[in-house]
C-alpha cells in the first residue's frame, strides 16, 4: 500500500521544487538590473560579481526548474540546483543574523516576493526536495523513465 503512493508522490515532489525554480528564474530574467539590485541588499557576495550572478542564474534556475517539471535529468537537475539553495539559505541566514528586513526577491522583484524568514522555512523545504530527488534512481511520470534512460548521474 505505500508502496503505490510513492511514485505520486515524488511526482509531486519533483513540481514542488521545480515550478517554484521556474517561476523565479522567468520573474528574474525579466529584469537582470532589478535582479542585480535584490542581490547587492543581501550584501554577501562581492561587487564584482553581482551583474554576472544576476544573468546567469536566471537561466540556470529556469532550465533546472524545467527539467524537474518534465522528469528530464532529474537527479542532475536535483544535483544542480542544491548548491543554488544551499548558497540562497546561507545568504537568508545572514541576513536574518543580522536582523535584515527587506523582500527576499524570490518570486517578485516589486518588493512583493515574502520576508527573509518565510524564505527561509520554504527554501529549506526544497533543499529536502532536491535531497529526496538525489536519492531517487527510478523517477516515475518522467521523460527519462519514457524515454527509457537514468535519471542523471
Amino acid at each position: 500500500m505505500i508502496r503505490r503512493g510513492i511514485p505520486p508522490a515524488l511526482f509531486l515532489l519533483r513540481l514542488a521544487l521545480g515550478v517554484p525554480l521556474l517561476w523565479a528564474g522567468v520573474v528574474k530574467a525579466q529584469d537582470p538590473l532589478l535582479f542585480a539590485q535584490t542581490v547587492r541588499a543581501y550584501e554577501v557576495l562581492p561587487l564584482p560579481l553581482i551583474h554576472p550572478f544576476a544573468v546567469i542564474v536566471p537561466w540556470v534556475e529556469m532550465a533546472a526548474g524545467l527539467c524537474l517539471v518534465l522528469g528530464f535529468w532529474t537527479r542532475s537537475a536535483a544535483l544542480l540546483t542544491l548548491p543554488l539553495l544551499l548558497a540562497f539559505e546561507a545568504a537568508l541566514g545572514v541576513n536574518l543574523y543580522r536582523g535584515a528586513s527587506f523582500s527576499c526577491g524570490c518570486f517578485a522583484l516589486d518588493g512583493t516576493g515574502g520576508s527573509l524568514h518565510e524564505a527561509a522555512l520554504r527554501n529549506v523545504f526544497l533543499i529536502a526536495a532536491a535531497l529526496v530527488l538525489l536519492s531517487v534512481r527510478k523517477v516515475p511520470l518522467s521523460l527519462d523513465r519514457l524515454l527509457g534512460r537514468p535519471p542523471g548521474r
